[in-house]
């Protein structure tokens, strides 16, 4: 379980692009992950697609849990939690992880 935790917020190694930080914090509020994949030039950045990959993820669990009344709508508080760290991770300039299944997921590689 130790290991987990490492891997949730990684340090990153490599020198990241201009504006790698903003288009990684921007990948986690809701479909402005379209701007990291589509539109920024640090597209290719391992780092924001990192981001962007998460943002998706929960951009569709939250689309998901929102469909769903009452149960779902109580499902979208670990979304919402989840995309807090991931911003805090992303203005520390680390990887992170998604908690639990969702981290699993990989739509952008």
């Amino acid at each position: 379980m130790a290991e987990n935790n490492q891997t949730q917020a990684a340090p990153v190694s490599e020198q990241l692009p201009s504006n790698a930080k903003l288009f990684s914090i921007l990948a986690y509020i809701g479909l402005l992950w379209l701007l990291g994949l589509c539109i920024s030039p640090e597209k290719t950045s391992p780092f924001v697609r990192s981001h962007v990959n998460n943002g998706i993820v929960l951009c569709i669990c939250g689309a998901i849990c929102a469909c769903i009344p009452f149960v779902g709508w109580l499902c979208e508080i670990p979304v919402v939690v989840f995309m807090v760290m991931g911003i805090i991770a992303a203005a520390k300039t680390q990887y992170y992880t998604l908690p639990l299944f969702l981290g699993n997921f990989k739509i952008v590689k």
